[in-house]
């Protein structure tokens, strides 16, 4: 079984177990632990908020799920957590949400020269991200994308006089 498909299967068995838990699936990715595979799943709830709390249930939950399906050969570690402030992306479509906010982007293959970018996200048509990078708008499409994050940016806060 490849990569890719052992993925869309996780996340196919993930995605209906998570909706009685009212949460839902943002994205799985798979990384190694010596002979060990990490299953990382990242849940988001409609509030925008996932405690640790409903992170070990959802852990729980799933760990019964893919022990009862045999979902995943050999040994793994579940690790279930939010996206985050900055969080990873896992299509063009969860972006569109975030039009208007710093995104950081690493491509498969340069593009233009460059496999790094980081810009304001201006548009998201279909599989394809518009970047504006210091007023130069970048076309990327999503398939192309290694990895891409939400850059989180603290407000500013104003000295305060003494």
């Amino acid at each position: 079984m490849t990569r890719n498909s052992l993925l869309q299967q996780i996340a196919e068995i993930v995605g209906p177990a998570l909706t009685p838990l009212g949460v839902t699936l943002w994205g799985v990715e798979l990384a190694s632990a010596g002979s060990r595979m990490v299953v990382r799943v990242y849940i988001d709830a409609e509030d925008g908020g996932v405690s640790i709390d409903e992170c070990a249930r959802v852990s729980r939950a799933l760990g019964a799920v893919f022990e009862a399906e045999n979902a995943i050969p050999g040994a793994y570690v579940l690790e279930v957590s939010s996206p985050g402030l900055e969080r990873r992306f896992f299509s063009a479509a969860q972006m569109a949400a975030y039009v208007g906010r710093v995104v950081d982007v690493k491509l498969l293959e340069p593009q233009e020269g460059r496999r790094h970018l980081r810009g304001v996200l201006v548009a998201v048509e279909g599989g394809e991200i518009r970047m504006d990078e210091d007023g130069a708008v970048t076309r990327v499409v999503f398939d192309h994308v290694k990895n891409a994050r939400l850059v989180h940016e603290f407000p500013e806060v104003g000295r305060s006089a003494k």
